[in-house]
């Protein structure tokens, strides 16, 4: 059976409950990824976007993953964004997934001069005990190098 949870759309009214507790553990679980990720000349990136060259991108997040997930946990979702408006910051937006047994989370990290976020849009489960909190930050460090 596969279960979805916090399916995001626009005509919510508002993030569903416990979104914001499992968007701050999980981008804490992604923390160091993300820190070798923005090793990553930001010129050079908005090049990969712009020209949609998703295999340059899905290699380089392939690579900053392998030092902090098992192997095909973290992945591009051949999707991106750049935002380069007169007067604000740069801000670059990937489509991203993380799936790691018995979840796989679907969401957006947004990277921006002066900050970097995660976005949930949605999670799929295989079992209802992977959306309680507890149950989710297991499924994210089962996901990580070293872990049995």
């Amino acid at each position: 059976m596969t279960l979805q949870a916090n399916s995001l759309s626009p005509d919510r009214a508002g993030p569903p409950p416990g979104l914001a507790a499992a968007e701050e553990m999980f981008a804490n679980v992604l923390r160091d990824f993300i820190g070798e990720l923005c090793l990553v000349d930001g010129g050079v990136l908005i090049g990969w976007i712009r020209g949609q060259h998703h295999g340059n991108i899905a290699d380089v997040v392939a690579s900053s993953a392998e030092l902090f997930f098992k192997d095909s946990v973290l992945t591009y979702a051949d999707g991106a964004d750049v935002c380069l408006d007169f007067g604000r910051s740069m801000q670059v937006v990937l489509d991203m997934e993380f799936a790691a047994r018995p979840l796989t989370v679907f969401f957006k990290l947004v990277l921006n001069e002066m900050f970097a976020g995660v976005a949930i849009q949605r999670i799929v489960a295989e079992d209802a005990a992977a959306l309680c909190l507890d149950g989710f930050a297991h499924a994210l460090n089962c996901a990580r190098v070293g872990h049995a």
